[in-house]
């Protein structure tokens, strides 16, 4: 099993985050590697959610994954699993803290080829989808950090 986990600390509340990590449709404008992402459910958010998504891998467009989303729970967190060229699980979680919010994006999944691809995901793989989820979080962390600034907070 391969894991990979990217924090950031997002000077935002989780109800400012929440839309823009639950809105699938928008989430190709933020994620670095992202391609083609498509809601293929009849409902577009929530327990039950299927998508379509393809990613490049070191600039190519070559990862084709579906995904369902497996648990929802608004404005903190969601998972899903995954089921396309990979199979494994994913976590989004907003965990509040003065200040802010630290975002974490958590993987895990079972790479193909066994044992080579476990060598490979820890060589070369995990290294570069650790600095492209690095920079989907920065994305996200500019696109809440704006919106956050131009709105009052809801306790305000």
């Amino acid at each position: 099993m391969a894991s990979l986990e990217v924090r950031i600390l997002i000077r935002a509340d989780p109800e400012r985050i929440w839309p823009i990590l639950a809105d699938f449709d928008a989430q190709a404008g933020w994620m670095a590697d992202v391609r083609r992402l498509q809601v293929t459910s009849d409902i577009g958010q929530g327990v039950g959610t299927t998508l379509e998504v393809t990613s490049e891998l070191f600039g190519l467009p070559v990862v084709r994954d579906r995904m369902e989303v497996d648990s929802w729970q608004p404005p903190l967190r969601y998972t899903v699993v995954h089921t396309g060229q990979f199979s494994g699980t994913g976590e989004f979680r907003l965990d509040r803290v003065e200040g802010g919010t630290i975002m974490v994006w958590r993987e895990d999944f079972l790479p193909p080829l066994g044992p080579v691809g476990e060598l490979a995901f820890k060589l070369f793989l995990g290294p570069h989808l650790r600095r492209v989820f690095g920079r989907s979080l920065d994305n996200l962390r500019e696109v809440a950090e704006a919106d956050s600034a131009s709105k009052p907070s809801p306790s305000a």
